[in-house]
């Protein structure tokens, strides 16, 4: 039988782009008939040993698997794979990107557009590179990450490699929403800036987004440091403003992201993006007093929570839980990950939200919701009362 053309012009500028040294990576996505807890294939270049490869991350809901492959073994296995297990795949490279989509009855589509993006390869025996590069990095410079020569200061490595795991992260999430619009970035407590300057200096510079960040902070020192810093860059589509979180109000917000907002403003930056419709909202939840102190002490699980210990991770981990479910109810699809190394900080759980086109289940979530309330005797829950 003969292969679809669209299906193999895919493959064969796959090809291309490595054998160019263009290709940065390859999403495989919308799963078919793949194995059933698969989600995802992620594919980037690798260097092992001196020789190219292709590693292939296996996203599944419970772990990841990476496996590494020649050109030759990667092109017949994606040959394989698409339109049989997944019915969409996004190559990015320095040039173009592609989108191959595959319908259920087997038509295929191939889109294509120009892109201004960087290469870069990991090795498995060099020196990480990173996506936000020290090198004549004036914020970074600034902000006492790295001197003046670009080298990384010593109590500042782990500063660097969360900075560049945070953008590497939300890179693949801004990979699933509609960039072709101008995207309007709100950073709610965006504290002394350091990873809003680095995702408007990725998603602005980088991948060439048409973009435009405002960081709200309450600490008007933090804010006058950061706007100073923004002009010596010349990031004129990023700005920071001093103001309260409850206070802030926007007429238009497609991405909201509140990192380490303390207790109930976490509740209130989720609330902000459900009503402003914002296609994604990206949070790493910072203390959960609220519900800790709601919680009553003749529950189901009392054993468990008569400990302090214990009593404080099961408030983290039900404040969470309900967040995740109201934002479900309102339209979103929800994932909740580490996304930093725990030996940094505890508080290093992130919750994304990426908006779909219908709500979800209004009374059966509802229902889960009234169901861990009442095992816990928790009271109220402040996302809950500000949809309410």
């Amino acid at each position: 039988m003969q292969a679809n053309p669209q299906k193999k012009e895919f493959l064969d500028l796959f090809q291309e782009m490595n054998s160019q040294g263009k290709f940065i990576k390859l999403t495989l996505s919308k799963v078919f008939k793949a194995q059933e807890d698969l989600k995802n294939i992620y594919i980037v270049p690798v260097e092992i040993k001196a020789e190219q490869m292709l590693s292939f991350t296996y996203r599944s809901k419970t772990q990841d698997q990476v496996k590494n492959y020649s050109l030759e073994q990667a092109k017949a296995l994606l040959s394989d794979l698409l339109g049989c297990s997944f019915l969409q795949a996004l190559l990015v490279s320095t040039t173009s990107e592609c989108q191959l989509l595959i319908s259920k009855k087997g038509k295929f589509k191939l889109l294509k557009k120009q892109s201004n993006s960087v290469a870069t390869v990991a090795s498995h025996n060099k020196e990480k590179k990173y996506l936000i590069s020290s090198d004549n990095n004036i914020y970074l410079q600034k902000l006492g990450v790295c001197d003046a020569s670009g080298r990384v200061k010593d109590k500042q490595q782990d500063k660097y490699r969360q900075i560049n795991r945070y953008v590497e992260l939300m890179s693949s999430w801004f990979a699933k929403i509609d960039t072709s619009k101008k995207l309007q970035i709100v950073d709610m407590g965006s504290g002394k800036g350091y990873l809003t300057f680095a995702l408007y200096d990725y998603l602005h510079n980088q991948l060439k987004l048409d973009v435009s960040i405002t960081g709200v902070e309450l600490r008007g020192n933090l804010v006058d440091l950061c706007n100073s810093i923004r002009t010596e860059c010349g990031f004129e589509n990023l700005q920071f403003i001093s103001k309260d979180i409850n206070d802030f109000t926007s007429e238009e917000i497609d991405v909201i992201i509140a990192l380490h907002a303390c207790d109930t403003a976490t509740d209130l930056a989720i609330y902000k993006g459900i009503k402003a419709n914002a296609e994604l909202i990206v949070c790493a939840p910072c203390c959960h007093k609220q519900v800790r102190k709601d919680m009553g002490t003749s529950n189901t699980f009392k054993a468990i929570t008569k400990h302090g210990i214990f009593e404080e991770r099961q408030a983290e981990m039900l404040t969470d839980a309900i967040r995740s479910l109201l934002m479900e109810r309102e339209g979103y699809t929800t994932k909740a990950f580490e996304f930093i190394s725990n030996e940094h900080t505890r508080k290093n759980v992130m919750l994304v939200g990426r908006k779909l086109k219908e709500s979800g289940d209004t009374e059966a979530i509802n229902l889960e919701i009234k169901n861990l309330k009442d095992s816990f005797t928790i009271k109220r829950q402040e996302l809950e009362d500000l949809l309410a």
